[in-house]
């Protein structure tokens, strides 16, 4: 796990959630027309408020394309596009050394547009900036004017900024980093607080692909702790060039295929994705106070390793069930109360089943007390694997299926991996669209991200509490998002390409069933230039 810079106490800090109030069979109870008010139950100072929410993901420009898109069961996973690089030229159906069995990902139209007066810059210093940077930056405003807020009443305050995000090589290939530092996507979380004014703390995280979910962890805990009164919290990832690909096809991680098949027979590996996801977070008394919109909360959070493994990148399941059950203790929840888990879900052979031993080692253990099955899914099967941002986007998913009640569908899941062994399991897999009605009681959803350096997050969510919502009444209104004026402003090569890592011409013929005539095809040696 590498935290930048490294800021916030990480102790674990939890307390049970009170019971609810009841009211007493006395006459007065069962008259309606004499029955006083309860006062709405006081909220757990521990419970943290999503008070604004946004996202920029494949087909999906804002929350609500993005929920219709899973509750339709859209794909959004296509060909790389020519303009990002030339996937025929890396391609091959049988892994070779220096290629790729994928050929498809979850991509964000307009990635090299970018608003830059809108944050107060020049057009060149907006070129000069990963897209990593530009895209959080873009979320982080919409998510602000979800919440109701303009920028300015933010500023100067106690908000923190917690992003996953890792960097990729845009300025280096334009030859600027050592020139431009602020362009690293290290500086992400702090190029949102130099717009905003904001004086909490500002981290990026770094654990691969749970980075975004740590991030959520990290964040609920300063809040926690009062070190901010306020926190931005999510992830951003994009996929400039082949090098993921070539990196994950050498782990025989890709899906040859193209199709994440979490939890099916026919899983194969994942596609990757692209694309950002901001939370903004408040304790929920502090919302409650403030009029704030809530779109759920969460109850509980925490964050294991797998430790010594057989490798690096070996799951450790053992590991797993201690983030999924600390996650629970944390938010005073037991098992049998979760009706939803948005796991991680890769759709490879090994993790999957691995994920599943993990979780049911956790729900067995409550399982006489269930109602129903727990609904299991991924939303790496509709967007693909966001790397970095996989487990805000998987958050996110959640907490628009306890807002609204419903449970998308899982894709591409026809046949159960029998290594799942379901039918003798708390769990179903959600392969349609799935009401969710749970009267009397809140809805409850689980979130799981692993980085394969062996970081485990799960964080435990829950619809916003109606009760404590009318009783406080709502002062601020959420806002669309915003209409910004997007303009090019991309580092083109000196030909005039617009292909952001446009390869050369192939270097040499390939065997048919060999690998390339001159070794793996070296990454194209272009200097970038300003246009």
């Amino acid at each position: 796990l590498t935290v930048t810079p490294s800021t916030v106490a990480t102790t674990p800090h939890s307390t049970p959630h009170p019971p609810q109030a009841v009211a007493h069979d006395t006459p007065a109870a069962r008259t309606p027309a004499a029955a006083p008010r309860l006062p709405a139950p006081e909220p757990d100072r521990d419970t943290i408020a999503v008070i604004g929410m946004a996202c920029r993901l494949p087909g999906a420009p804002d929350v609500a394309t993005f929920w219709r898109n899973l509750t339709a069961g859209h794909l959004a996973v296509g060909e790389v596009p020519p303009e990002r690089w030339d996937a025929s030229r890396f391609h091959r159906p049988a892994q070779q050394p220096g290629r790729t069995v994928g050929k498809w990902g979850g991509f964000v139209d307009g990635i090299e547009e970018f608003d830059a007066g809108h944050f107060g810059l020049t057009d060149e210093q907006a070129r000069c900036l990963d897209p990593t940077i530009r895209l959080f930056l873009e979320t982080t405003a919409d998510c602000l004017r979800d919440a109701g807020l303009e920028g300015p009443e933010l500023a100067g305050r106690d908000v923190g900024v917690f992003a996953g995000a890792r960097g990729t090589n845009y300025a280096a290939r334009g030859g600027i980093r050592a020139e431009v530092p602020e362009s690293d996507p290290n500086f992400v979380a702090s190029h949102v607080g130099q717009h905003f004014d904001l004086r909490g703390p500002h981290l990026v995280v770094d654990s691969a692909c749970s980075s975004s979910l740590v991030a959520v962890h990290l964040a609920c805990q300063s809040l926690r702790s009062g070190e901010s009164e306020a926190a931005i919290a999510g992830g951003s990832s994009v996929l400039l060039d082949e090098s993921p690909y070539l990196e994950f096809s050498a782990a025989g991680a890709l899906s040859p295929t193209g199709r994440c098949a979490a939890f099916d027979r026919r899983a194969d590996g994942f596609v990757p994705g692209e694309g950002s996801v901001v939370l903004l977070l408040k304790p929920l008394h502090a919302a409650l106070r403030d009029g704030d919109p809530v779109h759920g909360v969460i109850e509980g959070s925490a964050v294991t390793n797998d430790g010594r493994t057989m490798g690096l990148t070996t799951p450790n399941p053992a590991a797993q069930a201690a983030a999924v059950r600390r996650a629970l203790r944390d938010a005073g929840r037991k098992p049998a109360e979760v009706g939803m888990i948005e796991a991680h879900g890769t759709g490879t052979a090994i993790g999957d089943p691995l994920e599943f031993r993990a979780l049911r080692t956790v729900f067995d253990e409550d399982r006489d007390h269930r109602d129903g099955p727990c609904l299991l899914g991924s939303v790496k099967t509709n967007v693909g694997h966001l790397l970095h941002a996989a487990g805000a986007a998987g958050l996110l998913k959640a907490l628009l299926a306890v807002r609204h009640g419903t449970v998308p569908p899982t894709l591409h899941c026809e046949t159960p991996n029998p290594r799942l062994d379901l039918d003798d399991s708390p769990f179903a897999l959600a392969t349609g669209a799935r009401d969710w009605p749970l009267p009397g009681r809140p809805r409850v959803a689980g979130v799981s991200s692993f980085g394969f350096g062996g970081t485990n997050a799960h964080v435990v969510v829950a619809e916003a509490p109606p009760a404590q919502l009318e009783a406080a009444g709502e002062r601020r209104r959420s806002r669309p998002p915003i209409a910004f004026d997007r303009r090019r402003l991309w580092l083109d090569r000196p030909d005039g390409l617009s292909a952001p890592d446009g390869p050369t011409a192939p270097d040499g013929p390939t065997a048919p069933d060999g690998p390339p005539a001159d070794g793996p095809a070296p990454r194209a040696a272009l200097r970038l230039a300003f246009r």
